[in-house]
């Protein structure tokens, strides 16, 4: 007889020999005239369980999702406490002092605002 909470699931059984596992989350990166955006899922992830920091030109994003509390032992388990961690080098022309980060309904977005000198400008062409 085959017990689901101890059948091996991709050659990895969900009893107490499971261990916690660091994934990238799928992200999508968008530029425009003020901003670079990054996008990301983060999925079951509150923004108390996000850390978003900038050093040295690089942006780091970790999420910890830790599985829910007061719900019975599952039978088989597709949301395990996972860690997400990805790294993206910022590139030049980034106001990294205002980077600012949002998470809601398990979408993290970061913006990052273009520095006024590396913004596009008009220039006016005067005739003499």
């Amino acid at each position: 007889m085959n017990d689901l909470t101890t059948a091996p699931r991709n050659g990895l059984a969900h009893d107490k020999a499971y261990h916690r596992r660091s994934v990238s989350p799928p992200m999508d990166v968008f530029e425009n005239a003020d901003e670079l955006l990054l996008v990301a899922d983060v999925p079951g992830v509150s923004a108390t369980g996000l850390d978003v920091r900038v050093e040295n030109d690089m942006l780091t994003v970790e999420a910890k999702r830790a599985a829910a509390k007061d719900v019975p032992p599952a039978l088989a388990r597709e949301y395990d406490e996972v860690d997400f961690t990805t790294r993206v080098r910022i590139p030049a022309g980034i106001d990294t002092a205002n980077i600012s980060a949002e998470a809601k309904n398990g979408t993290l977005v970061v913006r990052m605002p273009k520095a006024a000198a590396a913004k596009s400008r008009k220039i006016v062409v005067r005739s003499r």
